[in-house]
């Protein structure tokens, strides 16, 4: 089973589990080593969560606080990055594992009382500080309180603004009632609400008194036999439950706290005294947060040692009595010592003169020793320069060589960088197909980073930034970071404009026409996935003209051919959806120009005679427009013949060439299910349904595979309602709406996504009102009629401009949610709404027929909706 990803981590081992997700070992791009717990969406309040996070990162550090290093709630996989806490050890198989010590062991462990109230004292005062802060943890149990041996505070809480808090869809409760508040966990969503640290001061009760005496102070009977027959269900191989309900009920049942053994002096009746009324279960009689319990340790503490020094100040008076004696007695022994001393003195003057002839002997010998040690030490420095000389020249020659491997080294980064090109640029389908896994991408862009300071230093190195920004952006793309390949791609874009307004060599200008071409390219695949269509048609003309220059200066560059033949093809096809046919046809019919085997000299790949065929097909498309049928027919039969035959039996080499694939199954089922037969259609949406769902398993935050399922089920799902398989209908549409709903909540603006929504429920209201829920349907249709006139209206245009084919498109899909919602209001017994549905879809009908040439389907809608409204007045 694979890991989760998690942008900047790579997961290593399943650390543990809980109610609100699981904790894995990380190691960051950096190298340095996290736990990463990836978080369950159902089971957290994201909001809350996010808020606590960047307080927590915001305020200043408590060494009781495990910090919080990074987070992500905006999208999924939701996860918090802390530090690790713990230490390696080794299961038993040998192999090694991540331990962190927490209160659930230490409750286990014969601890001493004072080293238990000093984890007390700890605690404490880190939940102090989160109080201070004005943030309650409400999730105060023993698995989220961890051990540390630390001098400086023995404890490191995590997990706040988790468990049973507001604002949590479902999560398996286990031990949380047993140390939680009561008026918690009746009242889950007061935690945030301004009752959490109130409430924060029960739970540190609950665990202090279970640290100090090994027992919970209520509702241990109740909790042992909830393990018990929890146990025995696990034993009989089912899923244990605990009565969460029958905690509550036994920890208020218990009003009174009772010690198991006296306190052992008056300081630590009061130690207890403190527990206890942090334990009351009356809100008011509690503490107010955990400020006032540190303050009532820290008056007990200065009591404690007020008394202390009390004693110690009598005992001290004792001690200088003894020392009075002790002096005067010293002081007549003294006396004594003196007149001794004296007596002594006389003696030793004497030996004191004799002594002197032989200090002015030694003294003598002395300075010959000192004059002999000066000439040793004028040799050694004369040494010494010589040396320094030598190391002084070998220095120069050193820094020289430095300065030639520094230049080497630039000319082999460079050659690295081009070769690094290369790679990323290589096309498919030519025999030299290149993948690259996740941590090679992330070293190639580790690799290209590294390079990156120093060129942007550099103003002369202006080639090699852009080639090396435009890889940046082309990783990113790889590793589906569009944000910051976009940011990167453009930075590409500004430097290559900056070095044709700045270098016009004709002999350079060719490549940088092509690196513009390219990079516009890019960012117009950007633009179109994320919905923006108008910034997406201005790069391609950009990026076309730019294209032909490159090729037309180097024509046996295979991959430049590819890439011009590309832009032509994505202009054309965005200049028949935006209405203008002529730019269109010109731009189409550079396509097999610029992809014609015999100017090559070469067979063409199966990519490049995808890319004509789908030129072809979309010149037919262009014909069909001007309203020359018979040839547009005969192009489109051809078109799609070739597509079959080139996609059908291929083999990708990598998973950007089965997306490819996938997308071309894609648009030729969409193309025969329009035009020819429903069973080719079907057959040819599985083949990319198959390959798709392998992508979403191994990459299931990948936007385009999520988009090309929820198109392709949609599609299958209509074709089976065609066919009359309801059942099966139903479940595809319902599963195209899931898919597209997640892409929605990651991408709100979307606009390819917010159409496709709203063509996927009136499909499915449709259905509904077929299977006899009319009222349902009404209510769905109606949206996805309000969501498609709202993005018709934000689509820009004049009113009384022609319709372009992609405007016809969304105004034949509202014309007919009309219709639906005729047909479902009228099935509901709502007669005047059924009224006014088919008068709008009439209309609108109406307006479409007379704004082109004769077209099938709006002929038949029209009809359709005039004969049901003639029925109903």
């Amino acid at each position: 089973m694979s890991l989760p990803e998690i942008a900047g981590h790579e997961l290593q081992d399943l650390i543990g589990s809980g109610s609100c997700g699981a904790v894995y070992t990380a190691r960051t791009s950096q190298g340095k080593m996290r736990a990463v717990k990836v978080l369950s969406s159902m089971a957290i309040n994201r909001k809350a969560l996010s808020t606590a996070c960047q307080v927590l990162r915001s305020m200043p550090p408590h060494p009781g606080l495990l910090p919080v290093e990074d987070c992500c709630f905006d999208r999924s996989p939701y996860y918090v990055a802390t530090p690790l806490v713990g230490e390696i050890g080794k299961d038993s198989q040998g192999r090694q594992t991540w331990h962190s010590t927490s209160l659930e062991e230490a409750f286990q462990q014969n601890r001493s009382t004072e080293e238990a109230w000093r984890i007390v004292y700890d605690l404490a005062e880190a939940l102090a500080w989160l109080h201070k802060h004005g943030l309650p943890h409400g999730n105060l149990r023993p698995s989220n309180v961890l051990l540390e041996d630390d001098a400086e505070c023995s404890v490191r809480i995590t997990d706040l603004a988790q468990g049973w808090v507001g604002g949590v869809h479902h999560m398996e409760l286990s031990n949380h009632f047993i140390y939680l508040c009561p008026d918690q966990a009746e009242n889950p969503d007061g935690v945030f609400t301004g009752y959490g640290a109130n409430w924060d001061v029960y739970s540190f009760g609950v665990l202090a008194y279970q640290l100090l005496t090994g027992h919970l102070p209520r509702g241990e009977a109740v909790w042992m036999e909830q393990m018990r027959h929890a146990q025995a269900q696990w034993d009989a191989g089912l899923p244990g439950q605990i009565d969460s309900l029958a905690l509550l009920q036994g920890v208020r049942a218990d009003p009174e706290i009772t010690w198991p053994r006296p306190a052992s002096s008056k300081w630590e009746e009061r130690r207890r005294s403190i527990i206890e009324r942090a334990l009351d279960l009356n809100g008011s009689n509690r503490w107010v947060d955990l400020r006032e319990v540190v303050h009532q340790f820290e008056v007990l503490e200065a009591d404690y040692l007020l008394e202390e020094s009390r004693q110690q100040t009598v005992h001290e008076r004792v001690k200088q009595t003894k020392k009075v004696r002790l002096l005067t007695t010293t002081g007549l022994a003294l006396l004594i010592a003196l007149s001794l001393a004296s007596i002594y003195g006389i003696f030793t003057l004497f030996r004191a003169r004799k002594a002197e002839h032989t200090i002015g002997d030694n003294l003598a010998t002395y300075e010959a020793d000192v004059a002999a040690r000066e000439d040793r030490a004028a040799q050694e420095i004369e040494t010494r320069d010589e040396r320094i000389s030598t190391l002084t020249t070998e220095r120069d020659g050193a820094r020289a060589a430095k300065t030639v491997a520094d230049a080497n080294l630039q000319h082999a980064q460079t050659a690295v960088d081009r070769f690094l090109t290369q790679l990323l640029q290589t096309p498919t389908g030519n025999e030299m197909e290149v993948d690259f896994s996740r941590s090679q991408m992330q070293d190639a862009l580790a690799f290209s980073m590294g390079n990156l300071g120093d060129l942007e230093k550099n103003p002369s190195m202006g080639v090699e930034r852009a080639r090396t920004y435009g890889n940046i952006g082309q990783i990113h793309l790889r590793l589906r970071d569009d944000a910051q390949a976009r940011t990167y791609l453009e930075k590409a874009r500004k430097e290559v404009l900056a070095l044709i307004a700045a270098d016009p060599d004709p002999a350079r200008l060719p490549s940088y026409h092509q690196f513009l071409g390219r990079y516009n390219l890019l960012l117009s695949d950007l633009a179109r996935r994320h919905g923006d269509t108008n910034t997406s048609y201005t790069l391609l003309q950009e990026a076309v003209p730019h294209l032909k220059d490159g090729l037309q200066a180097d024509p046996d560059n295979r991959l430049a051919r590819i890439e011009a033949a590309r832009a032509s093809l994505e202009f054309g096809i965005r200049s028949f959806n935006t209405g203008h046919l002529e730019e269109a046809e010109n731009a189409l019919a550079q396509v097999p120009i610029i992809l014609d085997s015999t100017v090559i000299g070469e067979d063409l790949t199966s990519d490049e005679s995808f890319l004509v065929a789908r030129a072809e097909f979309n010149q037919g498309l262009i014909a069909k427009e001007k309203g020359e049928l018979e040839s547009a027919l005969s192009t489109l039969i051809d078109a799609v013949q070739k597509m079959v035959d080139l996609v059908n039996g291929s083999s990708p080499q990598n998973q950007e060439q089965a997306l490819k694939l996938a997308e071309a199954y894609t648009e030729i089922a969409e193309l025969i299910g329009q035009h020819f037969n429903a069973d080719d259609a079907k057959s040819a949406h599985q083949q990319a349904v198959a390959i798709l769902i392998e992508l979403n398993r191994l990459h299931p935050e990948w936007a385009e595979v999520k988009y090309l399922m929820a198109r392709n089920d949609g599609a299958i799902s209509q074709l089976e309602r065609d066919a009359g398989d309801t059942s099966d209908a139903a479940r595809h549409k319902q599963d195209a709406i899931e898919h597209v709903n997640e892409l929605i909540a990651d991408d709100e603006t979307n606009r390819r996504y917010l159409f496709l929504q709203a063509k996927l429920r009136g499909e499915y209201a449709e259905m509904l009102a077929d299977a006899g829920k009319s009222k349902e349907a009404v209510a769905m249709v109606k949206q996805a009629i309000e969501q498609t006139e709202a993005l018709i209206a934000g689509g820009g245009g004049s009113a009384d401009a022609p319709l372009t084919p992609e405007q016809k498109r969304w105004e034949i899909q509202l014309a007919q949610m009309y219709g639906v919602m005729g047909h479902s209001s009228q099935k509901a017994g709502q007669k005047d709404l059924a009224i006014s549905s088919f008068t709008h879809a009439n209309e609108r009908w109406q307006r479409l027929s007379q704004a082109g040439q004769p077209d099938e389907i709006i002929q038949q809608g029209l009809n359709w909706s005039k004969d049901r409204l003639d029925k109903l007045k």
